[in-house]
């Protein structure tokens, strides 16, 4: 009997071993959950202040932010999925660089949130039975910044107020890599480049400050997935 229990184990196990991890297939939707961090790979203009003008040395930075984020894919073929993604706001900070060549010590100017939903059309490699499916894909965004907030070093030092970062289009670059494991569960590496620039501005001291930011961000995600 207990090798009859350790052979019906043996091949039960085999079978789900051997079983075939069915891909994606036009009509299926597919939903990932997972930590996707958006890290910018910014460049800036000069600060500009109405009183100076263009201030040499000095620019802007983004900084880094992780949070939940989810898409989901709706398979137009077995080869085509249109995507959506979608993230609990993420916060970065902003600060300033070279204003001390200027006689000012500030370089924590405050924060910002942003959402960035982005469509994108993927195109899927392999066929509707491959266990692994790379894919890359090309897509709009539109991201908008919201709970502005500045720092005490910039309203005490510059007599900043009045944080404003303009909304932006731009084009979204995709790819990533699914790993399906059984039916219906998947394994998510993937990654964006988002075309995203904004114009600051705050009132100062110095009159309105003003700075452009092409922030340019690369996104990345893992994820657990779901196909529907």
């Amino acid at each position: 009997m207990k090798r009859l229990s350790i052979a019906t184990l043996t091949v039960s196990l085999f079978l789900v071993l051997s079983a075939p991890a069915f891909s994606h297939e036009a009509g299926d939707i597919i939903l990932r959950v997972g930590a996707t961090s958006v890290a910018p790979d910014e460049s800036t203009s000069l600060i500009s202040a109405a009183a100076t003008g263009p201030l040499s040395g000095t620019g802007a930075g983004v900084g880094d932010s992780t949070q939940l984020g989810l898409n989901l894919v709706y398979m137009l073929s077995d080869n085509i999925g249109i995507e959506v993604l979608a993230a609990t706001p993420f916060e970065h900070d902003l600060t300033a660089k070279g204003l001390g060549l200027h006689g000012f010590s500030t370089t924590d100017l405050g924060s910002s949130h942003q959402l960035p939903p982005t469509l994108t059309l993927n195109y899927f490699l392999g066929g509707a039975n491959s266990p692994i499916r790379p894919y890359i894909g090309i897509g709009v965004n539109y991201t908008t910044f919201f709970d502005k907030s500045l720092s005490n070093q910039a309203k005490s030092e510059l007599g900043a107020s009045n944080l404003e970062l303009d909304d932006s289009f731009g084009l979204a670059y995709r790819a990533g890599i699914d790993f399906n494991i059984g039916d219906r569960w998947i394994l998510n590496a993937s990654l964006w480049n988002i075309d995203i620039e904004t114009d600051a501005s705050f009132n100062s001291a110095l009159g309105k400050v003003k700075v452009n930011a092409e922030i340019d961000p690369w996104v990345y995600m893992v994820s657990l997935g779901y196909r529907f």
